[in-house]
């Protein structure tokens, strides 16, 4: 199973270093967005970001609904 698609790192990549020059945000903040993305990848299954339909969203967004939170 794939583990990570190329164009998607350099994307990610591009993505974090925006959120840390220009929108100045942490380090912890960044971390977030980081594992946020990386969820998001692995319910796409790595799907290229390019090929991105909102409907992805939606499903993801659902998905994380029906997850049980481990701190409750």
């Amino acid at each position: 199973m794939m583990k990570h698609n190329a164009e998607n790192e350099r994307v990610k990549r591009k993505y974090l270093i925006f959120l840390k020059e220009a929108k100045r945000q942490n380090e912890a903040s960044l971390d977030a967005v980081a594992m946020a993305l990386s969820r998001f990848e692995k319910y796409n299954k790595y799907r290229n970001f390019k090929a991105f339909h909102f409907e992805q969203a939606v499903g993801f967004k659902k998905h994380l609904a029906n997850q049980d939170n481990k701190q409750t």
